[in-house]
């Protein structure tokens, strides 16, 4: 164990980022920018495919940030194969290419690399500018884009839509007034 990691071998952790591959629009940019990895604690070893990160578990990446209790990112031949965040709640937050900030909070987020998911379970809740999602599981495919709330528990799902913003109201523009005096105004103020 590393007491204070703050930057563990990148090679096991570059993916981990994609655990926030939710919902389509994320800030392409934060992409180009260098991730940061904070936790108290940092373990792994030459005999184990697991890197596990505990305690304050913080991953920023530009406008991306996330925080978890403890990450597990599991390597398979060399590539991470998956990174399962945990905390009570996980919690990501990141701009949005169209405006506006994704936040999630779950259980647990559950990216696996091989089948292109995410998987959020336990007590979600996601919300953007559209609305917000709660149910006790989500997935959400990285490769298609398709976002599945509800199967397999109860409890099923909640949807708020907010209503859209009022068109503001056109006040009627009065038409400029002049200083200069109309002739009869002007043959009243000089007198007979």
């Amino acid at each position: 164990m590393y007491p204070n990691a703050s930057a563990p071998d990148r090679r096991w952790l570059t993916l981990l980022c994609l655990a926030v591959a939710l919902p389509a629009g994320a800030l392409e940019a934060d992409r180009q920018q260098p991730m940061q990895i904070n936790s108290d604690r940092f373990e792994s070893g030459m005999d184990t495919n697991t890197t596990v990160l505990t305690g304050n578990v913080r991953i920023t990446q530009g406008s991306l940030v996330v925080n978890a209790a403890r990450a597990d990112v599991t390597q398979d031949k060399g590539e991470v194969a998956r990174a399962l965040l945990t905390g009570k709640p996980a919690t990501l937050k990141q701009a949005m290419d169209g405006g506006g900030e994704l936040n999630a909070q779950a259980a647990t987020i559950d990216y696996k690399l091989t089948e292109e998911t995410v998987e959020l379970s336990g007590d979600v809740v996601l919300e953007r500018p559209q609305g917000t999602l709660r149910s006790q599981r989500v997935v959400y495919s990285v490769k298609t884009g398709r976002l599945a709330a509800g199967e397999g528990v109860t409890g099923g799902v909640q949807l708020v839509i907010p209503p859209k913003a009022p068109k503001p109201v056109e006040v009627p523009k009065e038409a400029p007034k002049s200083s200069a005096l109309a002739p009869s105004d002007a043959a009243r103020l000089i007198g007979p």
